[in-house]
């Protein structure tokens, strides 16, 4: 499906699943080397950045949201001429939907710097672009953090257990958002040395604000790390706790019904004589020998602190 927007004389032209006819009408329409198009039927395994005649052609992936849960990447490939900028995607995103919306409405006014946004080539509308998919990606680290909360909260509500499963869902989504956030810092450097053969004045202080942005989404994405590092130590730690508890329990119970057991074993065995056997009152007093040995056995392990 192809969106085709003007505004003035910058043409933003958004491909969403591409089809080879489509592809074919966007070469020959703006001037598109083949291999390009070629390169735009499939998605691409890793980001990389290309320097052709007359534009520059360069693939970034975004972390984005799968079945409204977990992460995963979104690629994006971007041709950058003067005055047109070509983006094909694979699946539906939000992000572009609204802002085609916002340039509609921008293209419609005359005066378009009282709409708070001024476009004067087509790197100007990708910066915007490439602003609202970092601003996407800070709200779904957001949204990673209220998901550590929640995990922070679980674990000490005493359900180490379930959150083992939990953890290790939060620590594939910020894996993903490393993943495909690390390749960018070579795209956003190339670009600041590319853009001058696409138009001859481009505004590097933009490129350097999205730069900074970068920065901020690393920072946070490694602060979400170590949150997660240390929850993860913190339930392994109470899961171990926990277990060590139980196996205590367990060897309490098998020394306390030792002398039970050893009770039972020597009156059961079958030898002409067994002491106390025969005698009046011999099985309360067994009973009570048994009994006296367990209150010993309770006895010493308070003593010792066991219990």
């Amino acid at each position: 499906m192809i969106n085709e927007i003007k505004i003035n004389d910058i043409t933003w032209v958004d491909v969403e699943s591409p089809s080879k006819d489509e592809l074919y009408q966007i070469m020959q329409n703006y001037d598109i080397d083949p291999i390009t198009m070629h390169e735009l039927l499939e998605p691409s395994l890793k980001p990389r950045v290309e320097k052709l005649d007359n534009y520059l052609y360069f693939v970034l992936h975004f972390p984005s949201l799968r079945d409204g849960k977990t992460l995963s990447e979104m690629e994006v490939d971007f041709i950058i001429k003067e005055k047109v900028l070509i983006t094909t995607r694979y699946k539906a995103s939000g992000v572009f939907e609204n802002f085609a919306k916002t340039l509609k409405v921008v293209s419609s006014r005359k005066d378009e710097d009282k709409t708070g946004f001024s476009f004067r080539t087509a790197p100007d509308i990708f910066v915007e672009l490439v602003l609202r998919m970092y601003k996407m990606v800070e709200s779904q680290m957001e949204e990673v953090r209220d998901n550590l909360e929640d995990i922070e909260e679980e674990i000490f509500n005493s359900k180490e257990k379930e959150m083992v499963f939990a953890i290790s869902d939060a620590g594939r989504d910020i894996l993903n958002l490393r993943q495909a956030l690390e390749p960018h810092l070579e795209i956003i450097k190339s670009l600041k040395d590319n853009l001058t053969s696409v138009t001859p004045d481009p505004d590097m202080r933009k490129i350097a604000f999205i730069e900074n942005i970068y920065y901020k989404l690393r920072k946070n994405t490694e602060a979400l790390s170590r949150s997660l590092t240390e929850l993860r130590e913190t339930n392994n730690t109470l899961l171990s706790t926990k277990q060590n508890e139980v196996m205590k329990i367990f060897t309490i119970l098998a020394f306390v019904t030792f002398p039970l057991s050893l009770f039972a074993s020597i009156y059961g065995m079958n030898t002409q004589y067994i002491p106390l056997v025969g005698q009046p009152y011999d099985f309360w007093v067994v009973i009570g020998m048994m009994g006296f040995a367990t209150v010993i056995m309770f006895a010493y392990f308070k003593h010792k602190k066991w219990i």
